[in-house]
């Protein structure tokens, strides 16, 4: 399937991060990689890394293409088998996840089983009691367990079974020399354990809403598991957490994922915010059958308060006699609490379905996400602590991940009963954080019933279209897959090239910080695999190596002949057995081999197309009136395309500041240009595209593309590429384009040769 920008940005962002971690360790790799200072408080040496994305985002998609990322490079010598412990934080979860992960037509299963050939086992902790050692040594073993099912003091760890001698392990145990890392009884005996199985395979730990991990004991027990790799997925990250990615609402939204901002009414009786709410649930209802080509049934979630003996409570039978008296049948009414499920076996999205309302006290805080729902009646008083916060990501989802024309459907609305506005509004936002999302996500409905608009929306300041010319090939935007062209043919390329094994296949590495700040493998422990003779098939290997190969842009039967010559090739020199125990590392080589050649492929073309004149500019896409920003400062510009600006580090806004001053008349406006958000960029010969920072306009109609550079990335390979592809593009502007690489040693030059365009 095709990633949402913003999921294929995080995997892109975790393979940068693997890439580094490498060759420099995994402290290292994160200050690279983000600029920022990186925890090893709790697992020291071991890799622990967070990504961050808002309710609704596809955390767990997103995960399942991470552990295929993970496997295939920094744990590359598990060879795609062993133990994944897959965290999450209640029963709920995980009685969900199972069901993702064990059904072979659900989304995150066919990328587990694409990535890893179906050799893929998922278990809860409980069937994990029973795993097999040729489940672990001949595949890829997920177990899905809750934090509870490990987290438990020492002391009684005796009690839960995850801990406790367990004959079924038996052979794990075989002729095992005595270890140090792993439990034993009174006695000196290793215990026959599911944990000391875990520990042994040295498991990639990936955590679920990592924020539910907040003692020192959950990290302890974490650390006891001998984990090899530690990433967290969560909306609301610790503190402490090494936040390598961060996704903002502001994306989700770009993407269609999520019906951002909320809307939020309050009414100091419980009746009129029921009422209000219901009124507003059969409007949307209206306009969803306006909406043609998608079948949308709006559904009101009405979160009642639990009963008291001590408190006049609104009840959820109270609640279900009021919707009765409204003329609402029975059959659109379903209850969903800790004793009572109508909804299970209910499919919401049939258009056989005909509940429309659902109460519930908050047995709907996790492990539910039907995207019908877009109203949310609280009566629960908001001020409580089990109040609307705890089920606000449960309407935010959009249908069908598409934005649809009538902007009401577009939003999520929230009527709660408080005594007063401010108390409602201060706690929405305190649920709207508990999902990765701000204040800045919530409109509220004044006295008059008047929405202001979306406060992450800004409009244009300057009442003038702009758009920056692109490098076109005949009329049409150059791109990367014109540069190819239709007649390549990879299998004629050279396929011949180096290739260095490893001997010391079977060891674990350990992590180890020397002098000269490279990161040192040496042999720990044997990892125990055992490779198959179906590995050293050589048409297994291929096929293998194709799967794994992401060139959308080549045919398969072209790319296939390709890797069967280069196969061939290592064959003269290695065995079929050293290629395929290797495979990891043959692929990394391949893949770079593969990469150079469309890379020289293409630049040869492009600087043919250049001498030919074929390659010109040409203006195709007008920055947009309104765009989303991800996270606004308050500060305002003078020269500034837009309203407002999304944040900037330090040293780009002292930059922009200088641009901004009427110091440098000639000016008229700047706007910061965002990756692969905004329509400019300059494409080379290579794939990716380059987007220039800032683009500034002047008085001349000059058009003026500043990229800025901190220190260390001035004369990096990168950098003095995007020079040289930016210099092509001005010498195509006809004296009217111009490219500026900045950093803090040229500021003023820089600005002093702007006032003369």
């Amino acid at each position: 399937m095709e990633l949402k920008k913003y999921q294929q940005s995080a995997l892109d962002t975790i393979r940068a991060y693997l890439l580094e971690l490498q060759g420099y360790g995994p402290a290292h790799a994160f200050i690279y990689i983000k600029k920022q200072s990186y925890n090893s408080d709790y697992f020291q040496n071991i890799p622990f890394v967070c990504v961050k994305i808002p309710t609704g985002g596809g955390k767990t998609l997103v995960a399942c293409y991470s552990v295929s990322e993970i496997m295939g490079s920094f744990l590359k010598n598990k060879m795609d088998k062993g133990i994944v412990m897959w965290f999450v934080p209640s029963e709920a979860i995980k009685t969900q996840t199972l069901r993702k992960f064990k059904n072979r037509n659900d989304l995150h299963r066919r990328v587990l089983d694409e990535s890893f050939q179906n050799g893929v086992r998922i278990f809860s902790n409980e069937e994990a009691l029973r795993i097999r050692k040729e489940d672990v040594q001949d595949n890829l073993c997920i177990i899905i367990s809750s934090l509870e099912a490990f987290r438990k003091e020492k002391t009684l760890q005796k009690k839960y079974k995850v801990y406790q001698e367990n004959g079924s392990l038996l052979s794990h145990f075989e002729n095992l020399d005595d270890r140090d890392d792993l439990e034993k009884d009174e006695e000196g005996t290793i215990i026959n354990s599911l944990a000391n199985v875990v520990r042994m395979s040295h498991p990639l730990v990936v955590i679920d809403e990592g924020h539910k991990t907040q003692t020192e004991l959950s990290f302890d027990f974490l650390n006891n598991l001998n984990p090899s790799f530690v990433i967290e997925y969560t909306a609301t990250p610790r503190s402490a957490s090494n936040i390598l990615v961060n996704i903002s609402p502001a994306e989700l939204k770009d993407e269609q994922m999520v019906k951002i901002p909320l809307v939020l009414e309050s009414s100091a009786q419980w009746q009129n915010a029921v009422a209000r709410g219901l009124e507003k649930r059969a409007e949307l209802e209206k306009e969803g059958k306006k909406n043609t080509g998608e079948y949308i049934r709006p559904i009101a979630l009405i979160q009642a308060q639990p009963k008291s003996k001590t408190q006049n409570n609104v009840t959820v039978e109270q609640i279900k006699e009021y919707l009765l008296s409204t003329k609402i049948s029975e059959e659109e009414i379903a209850i969903k609490t800790s004793d009572r499920n109508d909804l299970d076996g209910v499919d919401l999205f049939s258009k056989k379905c005909k509940i429309r309302y659902i109460i519930t006290v908050n047995a709907l805080a996790e492990g539910w996400d039907c995207s019908f729902a877009y109203v949310l009646i609280s009566v629960a008083n908001v001020g409580s602590k089990i109040a609307v916060e705890q089920i606000i990501g449960r309407i935010i989802r959009m249908p069908y991940a598409k934005r649809k024309k009538n902007e009401a459907l577009n939003r999520s609305y929230i009527f709660a009963s408080a005594k007063n506005f401010n108390e409602a509004a201060s706690n929405i936002i305190s649920g709207l954080e508990r999902n990765g999302y701000s204040k800045l996500d919530l409109i509220a409905v004044s006295s008059n019933g008047d929405m202001s608009q979306d406060p992450k929306e800004v409009n244009r300041a300057v009442n003038k279209d702009f758009a920056v010319p692109l490098m076109s090939l005949e009329d049409e935007k150059l791109t990367f897959e014109e540069l190819i062209g239709e007649d390549f043919e990879l299998a004629k390329q050279n396929a011949e090239f180096d290739f260095e094994i490893h001997y010391d296949n079977d060891g674990r590495a350990i992590i180890d910080i020397e002098g000269d700040n490279k990161w040192h493998k040496g042999k720990q422990q044997i990892l125990n695999l055992t490779y198959r003779d179906k590995n050293f098939s050589k048409q297994e290997l291929v096929q293998w190596l194709d799967k794994k190969l992401r060139f959308t842009l080549l045919d398969k039967p072209n790319k296939v002949k390709f890797v069967d010559k280069a196969v061939d090739y290592q064959l003269n020199h290695k065995s079929l057995a050293e290629l395929s125990v290797n495979r990891y590392l043959f692929l990394n080589r391949l893949n770079e081999a593969i990469t150079n050649v469309l890379e020289s492929y293409a630049k040869k073309r492009f600087v043919d197309f250049i001498d030919k004149k074929k390659i010109a500019t040409k203006a195709f896409y007008n920055f947009p009136e309104t765009i989303t920003l991800k996270e606004q400062i308050p500060q305002k510009f003078n020269k500034n395309y837009y309203e407002k600006i999304d944040k900037l580090n330090k040293e780009e806004l002292a930059f922009v500041e200088r641009l901004d001053l009427d110091s440098l008349p000639n000016v008229e406006f700047w706007v910061r240009n965002r990756e692969k958000q905004d329509p400019f960029f300059i494409q080379g010969w290579k794939k990716s595209k380059f987007y220039p920072d800032f683009v500034a306009l002047t008085k001349n109609e000059n058009i003026v593309a500043l990229e800025w550079k901190g220190e260390d990335r001035i004369s990096n390979e990168d950098t003095g590429y995007k020079v040289e592809i930016a210099e092509e593009w001005v010498k195509l502007g006809k004296a009217k384009l111009h490219f500026f690489l900045v950093h803090n040693g040229n500021v003023e030059e820089v600005l002093r040769d702007l006032t003369a365009l």
